[in-house]
């Protein structure tokens, strides 16, 4: 579920696959590891953007968002890959940035799965 890009001189990433309905919930949680997050105008666009996306294993870049991570200025890159079986609908998040906000964005993931897996037990 959860994947760390790493490559030579090639930015981290946490990746994630969950379903539509989750990407807001879950960039709200990682506002709780960022001094300046994403605002509620990013989360709405982001989400829109996903939405729009209609096509089996469309990869689309969300885009790059100007965040503050324990008093400094950082970058997420939010890329998106959708997936399509019928009526289900998930999506694929990466994001990429610095390798220290890459691993606490990893852990507020795997917060995040861990909830909504037992939720639906």
């Amino acid at each position: 579920m959860f994947n760390w890009l790493r490559k030579k001189n090639a930015p981290q990433a946490a990746g994630m696959n969950f379903d539509l309905e989750e990407v807001e919930p879950l960039l709200k949680r990682l506002n709780s590891i960022l001094d300046t997050g994403f605002k509620e105008s990013d989360r709405k666009e982001i989400q829109s953007q996903i939405n729009q996306m209609s096509t089996d294993h469309e990869v689309k870049e969300i885009g790059t968002y100007k965040v503050v991570y324990k008093g400094k200025q950082a970058q997420i890159r939010i890329e998106a890959e959708i997936h399509i079986e019928g009526d289900s609908r998930e999506v694929v998040l990466n994001m990429y940035s610095q390798p220290k906000l890459v691993q606490a964005i990893d852990e507020k993931m795997l917060e995040h799965s861990d909830e909504l897996e037992a939720l639906s037990e």
